[in-house]
């Protein structure tokens, strides 16, 4: 009786868990719907607080850091456009609309930098790896072990030869495939939580030689430029701008995406 009064115990704090997280997904969605109802009545304002509010509840998507995005790119707030599109594209790489929103908005900024050419293995080990998101690829990484248990299955019970070397073969294949998937899916999620980049909020910024306020001054940049973060030391960071220009700025002036 105790073991059954138990179980029950378990399973209706199970039901009551999931009724709990099916509100609060339903709430959220409300929140986004009414957000993206703000938005398409041009109250790009609101729209910004709403859908700040889901996010700050704790849900993302590739498709809500993209509407919110807009809406300040509608209210002129190219950089807080810029970081917003940015998420948006470390969640869905494929998508090609967020990328050309990220061009347009940085059309509006001050610098224009002309990036140092890649490695070409880099850019195709890059260009590979998006073509998919780091869900996506494992995913496949999954399905294509299953297919590798069946083909060995297949392998270990079939008694004709012909049998017997498709099996093999293709076992071989989906091994290559879960490889290549799961090592492209940790890859992709590492770069998403990596915060190895981050967006300039301040209007102008002097880029120093070193972590200090007394050291040499090396160039200026302005709000909405991209910057890649090598180090940081002490409230500082030193970024690496896409032209390979490298100096500190202070935390404070840029946003991580």
């Amino acid at each position: 009786m105790k073991r059954i009064m138990k179980t029950l115990a378990i399973i209706t704090g199970l039901l009551f868990a999931a009724m709990a997280m099916q509100a609060q997904t339903a709430s959220l969605q409300g929140m986004v719907e009414q957000a993206n109802q703000s938005y398409s009545s041009a109250n790009y304002e609101t729209a910004i607080l709403e859908y700040e509010s889901v996010i700050n509840a704790g849900y993302e998507s590739a498709g809500l850091y993209f509407n919110l995005g807009n809406a300040y790119f509608k209210t002129n707030n190219i950089p807080a456009a810029i970081l917003y599109y940015e998420k948006a594209g470390k969640l869905d790489p494929t998508d090609e609309s967020i990328q050309f929103n990220i061009d347009l908005a940085n059309s509006r900024i001050i610098d224009k930098l002309e990036p140092l050419p890649q490695f070409f293995l880099k850019t195709w080990w890059k260009a590979a790896r998006d073509t998919r998101n780091s869900d996506q690829w494992a995913r496949l990484g999954i399905i294509s072990f299953i297919l590798l248990l069946i083909s060995a299955a297949v392998f270990i019970i079939s008694t004709t030869i012909l049998t017997r070397k498709l099996s093999f073969w293709s076992g071989i294949v989906f091994l290559g495939i879960m490889a290549l998937s799961l090592i492209f899916s940790v890859s992709g999620y590492n770069e998403y939580s990596r915060h190895s980049s981050g967006i300039v909020f301040t209007p102008t910024v002097t880029v120093k030689s070193s972590p200090s306020e007394n050291s040499v001054d090396l160039f200026v940049i302005h709000e909405g430029i991209k910057v890649f973060i090598n180090d940081q030391v002490e409230g500082w960071s030193e970024v690496r701008l896409a032209n390979g220009n490298v100096g500190w700025i202070k935390n404070e002036t840029y946003r991580p995406i």
